[in-house]
């Protein structure tokens, strides 16, 4: 065990199936056997999670580790925290119980660190893979990183423990987001990497209306990292300093519309075509891809439902944490 340099960390919770084969995925990596281990943290799954892990445990040669945790804290934040906690290595890298990485995913994680000694941290490509064409009245959710988007998401990054240690762990605050929070604070210590040949494909989710709905509510999480994080405001160019994209000014639209057509005005039709034209603006004319005009337009109805409802989430932990950032 006193050779471990690398320790990959993966949260996982009543996913047995998955689960299994993203561990397949890293026993099948390029770096040495005996150099990394992996630590599989349970958010306390009530599911067979916990014989899956422990069966491969006894089959494999490799530093496989389970560990359960129980906690009235909500989120994978203290999961992760677990793991670094009770790892070996030196570096910590990170990927999900739905994520199948490549075959030279730690090789390629190392070989950044030494080429780029200065590093903090690494991150990579993540592909979603999969599509949603059989599951009717569910909605994809896709996790995508092309490019260095600062999006540090925890299907793929690596991280010096010393670091992680120096900057306080995931903040378990953060019940969604705190991957790209914890970048944030990474950042100010050193930089992350981008390197689009660490590559890891991340299984497409598909939600039901209600979990849509209720994943939506993580808006307010993005508003609680702004307000412990308020340089952050200025250096992401928000428009007019609060809005993080153009739907806050849409939905401001729709109700200014609503408002006047209420009182009767005659600026109703006026609001009506600024409206429109907002719509046009936010959710249709955003590349060059004419082909997708058509289906955009058509999509009307739930482009506005959800732009609603992230505006009050967004609005209601605007007030509750005094920092104001519209989605």
């Amino acid at each position: 065990m006193q050779d471990i340099e690398v320790s990959i960390v993966i949260p996982t919770y009543n996913r047995s199936s998955s689960l299994k084969e993203t561990l397949e995925s890293i026993f099948a990596q390029t770096y040495p056997v005996n150099k990394y281990e992996i630590l599989v943290c349970d958010d306390n799954s009530s599911d067979n999670t916990e014989e899956v892990v422990k069966s491969l445990m006894e089959k494999t040669q490799h530093n496989l580790k389970y560990i359960k945790i129980k906690s009235k804290i909500k989120g994978p934040a203290k999961v992760r925290n677990a793991g670094i906690n009770q790892s070996l290595g030196e570096i910590i890298g990170f990927t999900d119980d739905d994520c199948i990485v490549s075959g030279n995913w730690i090789e390629t994680a190392v070989e950044n660190f030494k080429k780029h000694k200065n590093a903090c941290g690494v991150y990579g490509t993540v592909v979603t893979v999969g599509d949603c064409k059989n599951k009717p009245f569910t909605i994809s959710r896709r996790v995508d990183v092309l490019s260095d988007n600062g999006s540090y998401v925890t299907p793929n990054v690596f991280y010096k423990k010393q670091v992680l240690l120096d900057v306080g762990l995931f903040d378990t605050d953060m019940r969604y987001m705190q991957d790209i929070e914890l970048g944030w604070r990474i950042r100010k210590k050193g930089p992350i990497i981008f390197e689009p040949s660490l590559y890891v494909n991340h299984k497409i989710f598909c939600a039901s209306i209600k979990a849509y709905l209720k994943r939506i509510k993580k808006t307010e999480y993005w508003v609680l990292m702004y307000s412990k994080h308020p340089d952050r405001m200025e250096e992401d160019n928000l428009i007019l300093g609060h809005f993080y994209n153009r739907s806050p000014i849409y939905v401001l639209s729709i109700f200014l519309s609503f408002s006047f057509l209420l009182l009767g005005s005659e600026l109703f039709i006026f609001l009506f075509m600024i409206t429109i034209i907002t719509y046009l603006w936010t959710h249709v004319f955003v590349d060059d891809n004419y082909k997708k005009y058509p289906i955009r337009l058509l999509m009307f109805p739930r482009y506005s439902f959800a732009d609603i409802i992230r505006f009050m989430y967004s609005l209601k932990a605007s007030i509750k944490y005094k920092c104001l950032v519209l989605f």
